[in-house]
């Protein structure tokens, strides 16, 4: 039988660290994808986001006449026509032993890859947590946006978020908590925590951690 591989699955709010997270993943020697998105003012050292795992994500939001910053129900997923076999297609392209993927709009569309994910891999779901009024804000800033409408947008992500933390059964084995207020002044915890799932030495690569972790470029 073939040996599972290890998937790191980030679950976040946009604005809320977890290119900072996923970042450190990759130095640590996760695989986050073959092409991933190019780094922006915003995000100067980059995001992290496996290129063709946002697109399929933005396909199945635009199977239910949704988009990123128009979320939709649980319910409205769960009636998509989206062939699912691009899923499957998809994780048997970019499976590797140690592999990642991050984008917050998978807090939307989970439910769609959960049971291809869990099939293919030994999930650890790695929960990105920052105070939602520093979410609202940052990405008001970003965006040129009202706080009224960066807070319309974020809250069912948030909502998702704790449930999928908190009410949906996960094993607590398979789950990292990241709270990026503490994270970026001490990552050491997140990187033994990781280095353990992956075998390394618990201190491997942490002061190239620190290094990349520049808190002049945290944006607010």
């Amino acid at each position: 039988m073939e040996k599972k591989s290890k998937l790191f699955l980030v679950l976040c709010l946009h604005r809320s660290g977890s290119s900072a997270t996923a970042g450190v993943m990759h130095l640590l020697g996760i695989h986050m994808g073959d092409r991933l998105l190019q780094a922006t003012k915003h995000n100067q050292k980059g995001h992290y986001e496996n290129i063709d795992f946002l697109q399929l994500n933005q396909e199945i939001l635009k199977s239910v006449r949704s988009t990123w910053n128009k979320p939709p129900s649980q319910e409205l997923i769960a009636k998509t026509k989206f062939p699912l076999a691009k899923i499957q297609a998809f994780i048997d392209k970019n499976k590797k032993p140690f592999w990642g993927l991050k984008d917050p709009r998978t807090l939307l569309t989970f439910e769609l890859w959960k049971p291809y994910l869990e099939e293919a891999s030994d999930i650890t779901y790695v929960f990105v947590h920052r105070p939602f009024d520093a979410s609202v804000q940052s990405l008001a800033n970003r965006d040129r946006n009202t706080i009224g409408a960066a807070n319309q947008i974020l809250i069912p992500y948030l909502k998702n978020l704790y449930h999928y933390r908190h009410n949906y059964s996960l094993p607590p084995e398979n789950i990292i908590d990241v709270y990026y207020e503490d994270f970026i002044n001490n990552p050491e915890p997140f990187v033994r925590k990781l280095n353990e799932k992956i075998g390394n030495p618990h201190d491997y690569r942490l002061m190239e951690v620190e290094s990349f972790l520049d808190k002049r470029l945290k944006t607010f």
